[in-house]
């Protein structure tokens, strides 16, 4: 497993189905990540054209076509980063998407506690001028002096795994495209846009 990588939610293989092939193939790759007691994930940077297709069949499978515009919400998943037996996980009410949030870490070296929107509950950031510290979660916005900080990265180890991990969350994009493209897919264009946005 990489230190930083992005992780999506896919209902096909969650510990019901373990018995499956899919689910197999998933974990046979390493790709299958466990995310907490309840749910699995996978690794976007192992993850098949296999899996995938499975993923946005599930994903899509309640939803019309013509209503995908409206309705259909992007993958859940986001940036998983592990240091020293810790990791820090996207939360709920966000997605691929959150990539954004990650990059403002290195471009904007703020040296007070910054919120990086994962979701809820929140983590902050902040530089010391070599190191980006990254906090504990919290349900309500602390006053600077009560953060805790959870995990230390030098600036350049972190930049290039970040940087890494968006490199391969562009190629999946395209992987991903590919899939809807050579599928049986209605409004594929939608469908792309709708699912990383």
């Amino acid at each position: 497993m990489k230190k930083i990588d992005f992780v999506f939610y896919s209902y096909p293989i969650q510990e019901e189905f373990k018995d499956t092939a899919l689910y197999k193939k998933a974990a046979g790759l390493g790709a299958l990540i466990n995310f907490d007691t309840y749910n699995n994930v996978l690794s976007i940077s192992k993850v098949t054209d296999e899996l995938i297709k499975a993923t946005i069949d599930s994903h899509i499978e309640d939803t019309e076509p013509k209503n995908y515009e409206e309705e259909l919400p992007p993958f859940d998943g986001g940036l998983r980063i592990e240091k020293d037996d810790l990791s820090i996980d996207y939360q709920c009410c966000t997605d691929l998407g959150d990539a954004v949030e990650w990059e403002k870490v290195i471009s904007k070296k703020s040296q007070t506690w910054k919120q990086i929107w994962i979701g809820h509950p929140w983590i902050f950031y902040r530089y010391n001028g070599v190191n980006i510290e990254l906090s504990e979660y919290y349900d309500d916005i602390p006053d600077d002096d009560d953060i805790q900080g959870k995990m230390t990265w030098s600036r350049g180890a972190f930049a290039t795994e970040l940087n890494q991990a968006l490199a391969d969350l562009e190629v999946f994009k395209e992987r991903l495209y590919k899939v809807i493209d050579a599928g049986n897919y209605d409004n594929k264009e939608v469908l792309k846009r709708k699912l990383i946005p």
